[in-house]
């Protein structure tokens, strides 16, 4: 395969694009009546877990599972980081 300009340009617009998407969601997820209620409810564990797996589940109905996989690798990467 070669790479050209139009291909790079794809793969930039396609980044953008997808930045934008996450940017938006943040935006929703902050303005969600009650979200900050619930998670304020989570104080164990095993709650924390919970609540993750399900916020996965609904995440994922467009989204690969070795995508997910792969993003959560790199969020628990990102995340031992900051902890250190």
């Amino acid at each position: 395969m070669k790479i050209t300009k139009e291909y790079l340009r794809g793969l930039i617009n396609e980044e953008v694009k997808t930045q934008q998407d996450v940017e938006k969601l943040t935006t929703r997820l902050g303005a969600v009546s009650g979200l900050e209620d619930l998670l304020n409810k989570v104080n164990s564990r095993m709650e924390f877990e919970d609540f993750l797996r399900e916020v996965i589940k609904l995440g994922s109905k467009n989204v690969k599972a070795q995508d997910i996989l792969v993003a959560t690798d790199r969020v628990y990467k990102e995340l031992r980081k900051e902890l250190k």
